[in-house]
């Protein structure tokens, strides 16, 4: 055993071997114990992801054979319209369906009938002459509102781009496709009448309150299958 002088800053031998070494442990069981525990836990935390990671495989699975590109599968419209394409055609809820689309058909085409008449050529739509200024902001706010509101144009444009044939024909093979797309276009054309509706009667509105009374009442015709 060799030693140097103190003002080197240099120790013995003896004294680095009792220096206590600070990355080991005291108490050796305590240290294992520990250890045990962090492996525990890191098992743990991987079953976890792993467990996470499977799910998430099964619910892509699963939603690529009812809808493509979705994890969660489409929710069908919950309205008297949907009878048209999950019931037989000779059913009392198929023809309670029916009767329901022809009176908000027949209600939409009145209304609009009644509104055009007396038109004259240079004004086929009887638009009044110099509304006041907060009856123009009312339509543009009408209009608006009525867009947000209209729900079977989109709904129906959804439901045909997500599910097609095929996956129809997986899910539910008692169905059938082209009934399906015949009542999105009966959806669409409905949508269509209460759009061109409710433009004409806030074009022809003079009063404010008016504007969103006709708005609500043509929402309502439109909505008699909910």
């Amino acid at each position: 055993m060799y030693s140097r002088s103190i003002g080197t800053g240099r120790v013995t031998e003896g004294e680095l071997s009792l220096r206590p070494n600070p990355f080991v442990a005291e108490d050796p069981e305590q240290f294992h114990s520990n250890r045990d525990k962090e492996d525990m836990k890191q098992v743990s935390r991987v079953g976890i992801e792993s467990d996470v990671v499977a799910s998430r495989s099964d619910a892509r699975r699963q939603g690529a054979q009812s809808i493509i590109g979705y994890e969660e599968p489409i929710v069908l419209t919950q309205s008297t319209n949907s009878f048209l394409f999950t019931e037989p055609t000779c059913s009392i809820p198929f023809a309670f369906a029916l009767g329901i689309v022809a009176i908000s058909y027949t209600c939409l085409i009145l209304a609009l009938h009644n509104n055009l008449e007396g038109n004259s050529p240079s004004n086929r739509l009887n638009v009044p002459v110099s509304v006041s200024m907060d009856v123009r902001v009312a339509q543009y706010f009408a209009l608006l509102i009525g867009l947000i509101m209209e729900e079977e144009t989109p709904e129906s444009l959804y439901l045909l781009r997500m599910i097609n044939e095929k996956t129809l024909q997986n899910r539910a093979p008692n169905l059938q496709y082209r009934k399906f797309v015949f009542t999105a276009c009966v959806r669409m054309v409905m949508g269509g009448l209460f759009y061109f509706n409710m433009f004409v009667v806030v074009a022809q509105a003079t009063r404010v309150i008016d504007i969103f009374y006709d708005v609500l009442a043509l929402q309502f015709l439109q909505q008699l299958d909910d």
